[in-house]
């Protein structure tokens, strides 16, 4: 006990410094303090009377992670979670070092947002109720390898939770389904499993195994304007709500939180009634005003999420202003040859304007060529932000569509000032 009030003292400690040096302070406390002890983060999560709920995947963790979490406190639950988005353990020991008190957490379960590859130590640390899986694609493989053994990892945090939330319309994630725990599956109808892209669509591959009557299936989802209308059956109650972020795929993340939810015993119209309070977190279709225009920002990491704001844009029939900034930061990685299997053909007839920017502009702008796009080209995040604003008309809706690193870097030029914390939440 005292050598985890040590480890929890050092670790604000070090986060102070950190904010103190104008550092971000997301990660520190809990390198520190897991540093002092490595087993503090089990400790901590002993002392949640309600376990814990891990969400991975490759897409949709930190808007699904969300929903559940919007969907808890308003059920009256005190919830312990990594807002700030920095999904590793040591990312998630701070979380719990900030809500901690006496060497207990001040709060009824804990929901984590888990990076995927992280997720093979975390899980066995945490001993999580309920393992949630939004899907499995290719993602950086420079820094998590094969698809395959990135599956190996969510199945090893899936094999030791008390059941999984799995996606059944995702092959690879419905192949978890196979631990001896509890299983409760979602998808979708067909004509709106089919609009999504997948990973073997991309790169071949074999179809999801039949599940029939998943426990909760998304009927509808519609466009409605920044966001979509949905329909859900849980358990065979139809409900219907509007969540504020767009495309279909968050239709798939709204089914994992609402059954997840449903399973923790929080009543479906209860649940769909407050997911639809929830506002997107930055850079997950969230709109920020700048001089008299809408700037809607879409996170892109990878082919498959490419894949869906580039439905998203050609689904706009009116024009817009369309800013892809790529990095190859760590967080990003490094490989951008991941740009080569998207669908950016697909733009090539849409009425929009594009702009490449970022480290990796050029990449981008190659990109664009070999799809038969036109662009114009500005590395400069602050130049190509500009450019991308006022080349719209006052109330025009622009897009801007970063990798994960250039996110951080627009953030600062459009919240300038706000915590990642802050915006994130």
């Amino acid at each position: 006990m005292i050598r985890l009030a040590v480890a929890i003292a050092l670790g604000r400690l070090a986060g102070w410094v950190s904010k103190a040096l104008g550092r971000g302070a997301t990660a520190v406390p809990g390198l520190v303090a897991e540093k002092i002890h490595p087993a503090a983060s089990s400790c901590l999560a002993a002392t949640l009377p309600e376990g814990v709920v891990l969400v991975t995947g490759t897409n949709g963790k930190t808007t699904t992670t969300r929903m559940l979490v919007t969907i808890l406190e308003h059920s009256g639950k005190r919830v312990v979670t990594n807002r700030s988005g920095s999904n590793l353990g040591r990312g998630i020991l701070t979380a719990m070092i900030a809500a901690s008190r006496q060497g207990r957490l001040l709060g009824d379960l804990g929901v984590f947002e888990v990076d995927e590859a992280a997720v093979r130590s975390v899980a066995p640390a945490l001993h999580p109720r309920i393992v949630v899986v939004t899907n499995l694609a290719r993602d950086q493989l420079d820094r998590y390898g094969e698809l395959d053994t990135t599956a190996g990892h969510v199945a090893r945090a899936v094999g030791v939770s008390e059941a999984g939330v799995l996606n059944c319309d995702d092959p690879l994630v419905a192949s978890l389904g196979g631990h001896p725990g509890a299983v409760h599956w979602y998808g979708a109808v067909g004509a709106i499993r089919d609009s999504l892209p997948s990973d073997p669509a991309l790169h071949g591959g074999g179809s999801a195994p039949a599940v029939i009557e998943p426990d909760a299936l998304v009927e509808e989802s519609h466009p409605d304007g920044d966001g979509q209308q949905i329909q859900v059956r849980i358990d065979g109650e139809v409900l219907s709500t509007r969540l504020h972020v767009p495309g279909a795929y968050n239709a798939y993340n709204a089914a994992a939180a609402l059954l997840a939810a449903a399973r923790l015993g929080v009543r479906p119209e209860d649940a769909a009634a407050a997911i639809a309070t929830m506002p997107p977190a930055f850079g997950r279709g969230q709109v920020v005003e700048m001089d008299g225009r809408r700037v809607k920002v879409l996170l892109v990491k990878n082919p498959a999420g490419l894949n869906q704001a580039i439905r998203l844009l050609v689904a706009e029939a009116e024009p817009h202003q369309v800013l892809l900034a790529i990095n190859d930061q760590h967080a990003d990685g490094r490989d951008v040859s991941w740009l080569w299997d998207a669908a950016v053909e697909e733009l090539a007839h849409s009425p929009h304007r594009f702009g490449a920017s970022g480290q990796r502009a050029h990449d981008m702008a190659l990109r664009f060529k070999y799809a038969g796009v036109d662009c114009w080209l500005e590395q400069d995040a602050k130049a190509a932000l500009s450019r991308l604003v006022h080349d719209a008309a006052p109330g025009e809706t622009v897009y801007l569509v970063p990798t994960y690193t250039a996110m951080l870097t627009f953030l600062e030029l459009l919240l300038p000032g706000i915590p990642r914390e802050e915006a994130w939440s």
